[in-house]
Parts: C-alpha cells; structure tokens; sequence
C-alpha cells in the first residue's frame, strides 16, 4: 500500500464526530496526548565564563612571514611554500582551499 507522507496527518481527536450530542460527550472524555520526553530536571542557564574580555590581554611572540612561506589567496593563512597548490590571479592557493 502506497503512503502519502504529504498529506496532513490524523489524530484520534479527529477521528471522533463532534457534530452530535454523543461526540461532544466522547470528546470530552478523550484525553489529551501527554508529552513522556520531559524527565523532570531543571536546565538551568548556560553562562559563557570570561564574558567581559575588555581587561584580558594576549601574550604570545608573532613572527613575521617567512621566506619560504606564503599567504593563501582563499583563507589567508600563512603557510610553507610545499603546500602550494595554484596561482590564481597573481595570488597563491594552499592545497586545503584548492
């Protein structure tokens, strides 16, 4: 049999006649669909530490570029001469980006 995933979907709610008198009354006795998934913890907010980075310095050494290495023309990283892949438009490429 052919399913058509599509279509709107039926729940027993609407599966009873609510037109009548006696549909009214069984659709009063339904009950509602409870949700099991909740498992009764508390989430509590999620607080990125360091948030105010305004104080922080950064200490570390930068070295300039090298003479065997280049920047990549795509994300600009600085790399060794080795990972070449092409030149596009005057720029070199690295092997990841090409």
């Amino acid at each position: 049999m052919a399913t058509d995933y599509d279509a709107p979907r039926r729940r027993a709610e609407d599966d009873i006649e609510t037109d009548s008198l006696e549909g009214l009354k069984a659709a009063e006795k339904a009950e509602t669909v409870v949700d099991d998934t909740d498992d009764g913890e508390i989430v509590e907010p999620f607080d990125v530490p360091m948030a105010d980075l305004s104080g922080e310095e950064l200490s570390g050494t930068v070295t300039p570029k090298q003479s065997d290495e280049f920047t990549c023309g795509e994300c600009f990283l600085v790399q060794h001469r080795s990972r070449i892949a092409e030149e596009r438009d005057g720029s070199y490429i690295c092997v990841d980006c090409a």
